[in-house]
């Protein structure tokens, strides 16, 4: 098991070197760059002037030039300054002469939209797992059917429509939920409890409208595992030697059902980190969400391949704990990898 997990992570070295490679291409291929959007917001750019901003970025050089220097930067882990204007560093903080410190853009963005992932996850893992389980055990029944009907409901609704029609319900129509930022004016005034309760009223709407897809796809994926289990010959001798329906149910066929969820949680880690756009976005909260997006609108390179490189690292960890999940799970998946 050692030697398959040491083989494992020196073959993501070279695929992360791939991915990024890919990604700073295809990010290339897209047409204009920081200087178009800075010179359409001032109409007397000239031309000169975007040429010295495109050489002072390393712009004007050949992509596989520009790739080997951002390379050059990330084998010491500097993801480069933001070519906004606030020209921040990308990834960590970093001070100046004088002491100051200046903090990174995902270092400020990467908790907030942890948070709300991670409430997220956890109003999904709380509903889906009990509406999955009881639909499969009333196929075809009342139960069943209202639930497959929540279910495809949630698949449909578009996203930002349910956003908005929430915003203007809870926020504007009866004020109980605020519908912008993470935070109250006077928020640093209060005390800790009432800025907990603050906090949690602004989040309120974001971890719901990222939750409600996810949970709709948990629930009809429970249930489909749990009706495959149910018809196994192992749960029919369970059954045969006595055993309540209860330990049949959630001893042997839930655990059963819920193996291949591993795979899917390991993959969602990426999730985690890569953020609610269309949440973050219209709820105003400055998560890596709103932060990618932005940068892609501005052309802001350095900040999208940062976010990019994280999403990649954590794409290919969530790979391996699944994997390693998985084995520790199943028995068979185990002497596989072994063997």
């Amino acid at each position: 098991m050692l030697k398959y997990l040491v083989k494992r992570i020196f073959w993501m070295v070279p695929l992360l070197i791939g991915i990024s490679l890919i990604s700073f291409f295809i990010m290339h291929l897209a047409p204009g760059d920081i200087t178009t959007s800075e010179a359409s917001f001032n109409p007397k750019a000239s031309e000169e002037s975007r040429q010295k901003l495109r050489e002072l970025y390393s712009l004007d050089k050949p992509v596989i030039v520009q790739y080997g220097l951002w390379m050059k930067r990330m084998a010491t882990l500097d993801f480069g300054t933001s070519f906004a204007s606030h020209q921040r560093p990308v990834f960590w903080q970093t001070k100046d002469k004088d002491g100051n410190v200046t903090l990174g853009m995902i270092q400020e963005a990467l908790p907030i939209t942890l948070l709300i992932n991670v409430l997220s996850l956890i109003l999904i893992i709380s509903v889906a797992l009990p509406l999955g389980v009881v639909s499969a055990l009333n196929q075809n029944q009342l139960t069943d059917r209202s639930i497959t009907l929540f279910v495809f409901i949630g698949f449909a609704i578009p996203g930002f429509w349910l956003a908005l029609m929430l915003m203007y319900w809870t926020g504007v129509q009866h004020t109980w939920l605020p519908i912008s930022g993470l935070q109250s004016i006077g928020h640093e005034n209060m005390n800790w409890l009432a800025q907990i309760t603050d906090t949690l009223k602004h989040l309120a709407l974001p971890v719901f409208i990222s939750g409600i897809t996810g949970l709709a796809g948990i629930s009809l994926f429970v249930r489909n595992g749990m009706l495959e289990v149910l018809h196994q010959d192992y749960i029919t001798t369970a059954r045969s030697k006595g055993l309540s329906e209860n330990r049949v149910i959630y001893g042997h066929a839930l655990r059963n059902a819920l193996l291949p969820l591993i795979t899917i949680f390991g993959l969602s880690i990426p999730g985690l980190i890569g953020g609610s756009v269309i949440a973050e976005s219209i709820f105003a909260i400055p998560g890596m969400g709103k932060l990618f997006f932005d940068a892609v609108l501005m052309r802001d390179f350095p900040v999208i391949m940062g976010i990019l490189t994280i999403g990649a690292v954590l794409t290919l960890i969530g790979n391996l704990i699944a994997d390693i999940a998985y084995a520790w799970a199943d028995p068979r998946v185990r002497r596989g990898v072994v063997q």
